[in-house]
């Protein structure tokens, strides 16, 4: 055992005796240290001193941010961010005396120190050695970042103006996100800062903008239930989804919007043309019910149930949905296009059940005075619709003239009928 302990402790004080490599490795990352902190003197006392030369102090301090042995220390940016402030007031000052001056350097400096002081302050608020945090710059960098921090909406206006949506972006991203950086927690920012929403609003614009729809959605949420953008905010939320294919997402969000904005034609038609799409009637039929019971009765959702209706062959219960249609809106192109087509495919229906009968028949006869009923309907209906056809949409035009030149054939309106050949060129 004594013999094993001895060998043990020669182990020890072998392991603990540096090498001639480890003497070289420890004498190097002495000097590397050294000159990285020389660095960091350098450009502070260059920051300093008169007339300083900040392109310089700003050279070397990016030189000890990307440093890893003054990159940890809150020293490096502290100075990082006083360089900043430095180039930001020398531009603010050009600004004020109504001199030249360089937006991007105003702007670009102000973005600067956010993210520099920010920084300054996650590295100081770890514990030191003793376990204790110490914050020698808190307080004063706090100070200086409240009171500019509107300045960041300013430039990214500014960007967003001149299109330029990236600049623009993240100036708003560090508005939005400076409301929680814990050195400017004593301001509240989070709750107390209610333009957030707007400016959350036009962040998530400068995205869609971009077509990067996940920045767009990043903080839209913030702008859901502002009174002033809410509901733009909404769509574009939707819009964003749509756009990266999330159909999950986007069929989950109109449908949130349909319950908050239920006039809003963007959000419960793109719904309607969702199911009609893919052949959920049931699902659109009751969409439509829920709407129209919850005293949404827009015409709308009376055309979506007489459309169903006309796709299952139900011609009576779309004629009655149609109708209802009308009545709330006397000018539903739709709905007397579709509503003169019901009539049509009635009294088509009626003749094709009647031509095994004889034409001397009196069924026959009382069948023909049935389908001749259904055609003086489907008139007015069609003379109404070329009155309401503005000319934008060439399948109205289609549909009032081939329902009027089978009313004037079947109901033997020959002047009439003539007329309206000569019209389609016939």
């Amino acid at each position: 055992m004594f013999a094993i302990v001895a060998l043990m402790a020669c182990g020890v004080t072998y392991a603990q005796k540096p090498t001639k490599e480890e003497k070289e490795a420890a004498k190097a990352l002495k000097a590397e240290i050294k000159a990285a902190n020389k660095t960091l003197k350098t450009a502070q006392g260059i920051l300093t001193s008169e007339g300083a030369n900040l392109a310089e102090a700003e050279k070397l301090i990016n030189q000890a941010i990307e440093n890893p042995h003054t990159k940890v220390l809150a020293d490096t940016w502290n100075t990082a961010g006083q360089i900043q402030k430095k180039l930001y007031d020398k531009e603010n000052e050009k600004m004020y005396l109504q001199q030249p001056y360089s937006e991007d350097v105003f702007f670009g400096s102000l973005s600067k120190m956010f993210t520099y002081f920010n920084k300054c302050d996650e590295i100081e608020s770890q514990p030191n050695a003793k376990g204790k945090v110490v914050r020698k710059y808190r307080e004063a960098n706090a100070e200086q970042l409240q009171g500019i921090r509107p300045n960041l909406v300013s430039g990214g206006v500014t960007y967003f103006n001149k299109d330029d949506n990236q600049r623009a972006y993240d100036l708003f991203s560090q508005y939005i996100e400076s409301a929680n950086y814990p050195m400017l927690e004593k301001y509240n920012f989070a709750k107390t800062d209610t333009f957030i929403n707007v400016v959350s609003y036009y962040a998530s614009l400068a995205g869609m903008k971009m077509e990067k729809y996940d920045l767009a959605l990043k903080y839209i949420d913030n702008a859901l239930d502002d009174p002033e953008v809410g509901e733009n905010a909404m769509q574009y939320k939707c819009m964003a989804y749509g756009s990266m294919g999330d159909t999950i997402a986007w069929v989950k969000t109109l449908k949130e919007a349909v319950e908050k904005y239920p006039n809003k034609d963007y959000f419960y038609s793109n719904l309607i043309s969702y199911y009609n799409n893919h052949d959920q009637n049931d699902e659109l039929m009751a969409f439509a019910d829920n709407q129209l019971k919850s005293g949404n009765d827009l015409p709308i959702f009376y055309f979506v149930k007489g459309f169903i209706s006309q796709n299952a062959k139900d011609y009576d219960a779309a004629i009655e949905q149609y109708k209802n249609t009308i009545e709330k809106d006397p000018n539903y192109v739709g709905a007397y296009r579709n509503l003169g087509i019901c009539y049509c495919q009635l009294a088509q229906d009626k003749s094709d059940a009647i031509t095994t009968l004889s034409m001397k028949s009196k069924e026959y006869k009382n069948g023909m005075e049935e389908v001749k009923a259904y055609y003086r309907q489907a008139l007015p209906i069609y003379e109404k619709l070329r009155t309401l056809d503005d000319g934008t949409d060439p399948d109205v035009k289609i549909a009032w003239q081939s329902g009027l030149y089978t009313c004037y054939y079947m109901l033997n309106m020959g002047p009439e009928f003539e007329a309206i050949e000569k019209e389609m060129g016939m």
